[in-house]
């Protein structure tokens, strides 16, 4: 067996997990706050603070998202106690980029509306950013399988994502996180195809999708569009030929979610109106009536010369196959082993903890790591 010790620093934003990619297999995974410590680092000041998680441990034989941890007590002076304790949520997870990890949570309710706030049974511990997919929705069917961004967490049994659910009848199901806009896309390849949420009919037009989409300016992108999505301009149908359309500005913060394309959709139809009656419901989701149905995607389809962007305020950058697309930009493999180190309120606290807490810090991380461990 091959060992190896891997270290390094890192600081953290405020409230935000922290993702260490890591090809090899991971023994033991241990960070420790240096600025909480009392210890400064470069420009950030150390200040030696109670009650706050300063040293994280994690080993193979202990739950994923969990941590051994050491908390500060009480300052006196220039040193503090050190309480050894347990996180039960928010603490280190050891991630392969290609599969997912997560475990069920009951939805109790969602409350309908141009956004969801989705109620579990029970704390579901997601944080903003996580991805989560839903199911099993027995009186809303029509999000079934959907994956989406949690944009804002309310309370411990309380989220929110970017879903128009408009109209919708609340129902019991099932939620898992299955990943963070930090994490490797679960594809194995960057980028994913993502769902539509929201199409706003303008020249030039914007995309709302369910999930980041990480896209670029002069990223080439073409549209599934079933027909209970109206918009038959997308359409591969409406003309015989993919619609295609270039990037023209991304904002891929959580909560915006928003990529503008080159295509005046001003006298298209509009998102998510279909022609029967019973199903239509225009600018939001479909109705539980037209279940089932496949969903509207962007899909990836490579790069172009954004030299005839200029009109949209984009700057030239030739691209070295002129005019032609390069399918480079949907073949890049992302699959990856690393650690995620959670965040929350930076304690132990069974509703709000996490390893990292509202500040910014700077942490060292130490990984014994190993090429194969005994069975």
């Amino acid at each position: 067996m091959s060992t190896q010790v891997c270290t390094g620093l890192f600081t953290n934003a405020a409230s935000t997990p922290f993702f260490i990619p890591l090809q090899q297999q991971v023994c033991e995974f241990r960070v420790k706050n240096l600025t909480l410590s009392g210890v400064t680092v470069g420009s950030v000041a150390g200040s030696l603070t109670s009650t706050r998680i300063v040293e994280a441990f994690w080993c193979p034989y202990m739950n994923q998202g969990t941590a051994q941890i050491i908390e500060n007590g009480t300052v006196a002076g220039i040193l503090a106690p050190m309480n050894n304790g347990y996180a039960a949520i928010n603490g280190i997870t050891v991630v392969n980029g290609a599969i997912a990890q997560s475990a069920t949570v009951a939805v109790a309710s969602f409350t309908p509306g141009t956004t969801t706030v989705w109620t579990t049974s029970t704390n579901h511990g997601f944080l903003v950013g996580d991805t989560v997919r839903v199911w099993g929705l027995t009186s809303a069917p029509q999000f079934g399988g959907l994956s989406m961004t949690v944009t804002a967490v309310g309370s411990p049994t309380t989220f929110t994502t970017l879903l128009d659910s408009t109209g919708a009848t609340t129902s019991v199901g099932s939620v898992a996180k299955i990943g963070n806009y930090l994490l490797p896309t679960k594809s194995g390849t960057y980028p994913d195809v993502r769902v539509i949420a929201k199409m706003t009919n303008a020249n030039p037009m914007v995309i709302t999708t369910l999930v980041q989409q990480n896209y670029a300016v002069g990223d080439v992108v073409t549209f599934d569009m079933p027909t209970i999505f109206g918009v038959p301009q997308l359409s591969n149908a409406y003309s015989g030929l993919p619609v295609q359309g270039t990037v023209v500005a991304a904002n891929n913060a959580v909560g915006s979610q928003t990529v503008t394309i080159n295509i005046n959709s001003t006298n298209f139809g509009v998102f998510a109106t279909s022609s029967s009656a019973t199903v239509t419901n225009p600018g939001h989701w479909p109705l539980a009536a037209g279940y089932p149905f496949s969903f509207p995607y962007l899909i990836p389809q490579g790069e172009g010369n954004t030299n005839n962007l200029q009109a949209y305020g984009v700057s030239p950058t030739p691209l070295p196959y002129a005019n032609q697309d390069v399918l480079s930009f949907a073949k890049q493999g992302t699959g990856a082993n690393g650690v995620l180190i959670g965040a929350g309120d930076g304690t132990n606290s069974a509703t709000t903890g996490g390893v990292i807490g509202a500040t910014v810090d700077v942490w060292e991380w130490k990984a014994l790591t190993s090429t194969q461990t005994y069975p």
